[in-house]
């Protein structure tokens, strides 16, 4: 069974979500944020990268409608929770 889900059911509220994109696989942690300016200087919301990438089409690491050379970034199309961290053992006095 899969835990991918529509892209349009992921939480907006700032929360790190593991995503697909086509072209750039399922390993992706992005998270929604507001407050942004669009080139025309309306406020809105995009997609963001959490962890260092920026793929060539999401200008400043942001998915945009349109990007810095005039062209759609391309959108993650399902989403699923990060997985939880690996807890760490406690050492054994033995």
């Amino acid at each position: 069974m899969s835990d991918w889900r529509p892209i349009e059911t992921a939480p907006k509220d700032g929360t790190s979500i593991q995503a697909r994109i086509p072209g750039r696989g399922d390993d992706n942690v992005i998270a929604w944020f507001g407050g942004l300016l669009d080139s025309d200087g309306e406020g809105c919301g995009g997609w963001h990268f959490m962890e260092g990438q920026d793929p060539p089409d999401w200008t400043d690491g942001i998915c945009w409608e349109v990007n810095e050379d005039g062209v759609r970034s391309t959108p993650p199309t399902e989403w699923k929770d990060l997985p939880e961290p690996p807890t760490l053992k406690e050492p054994s006095n033995d």
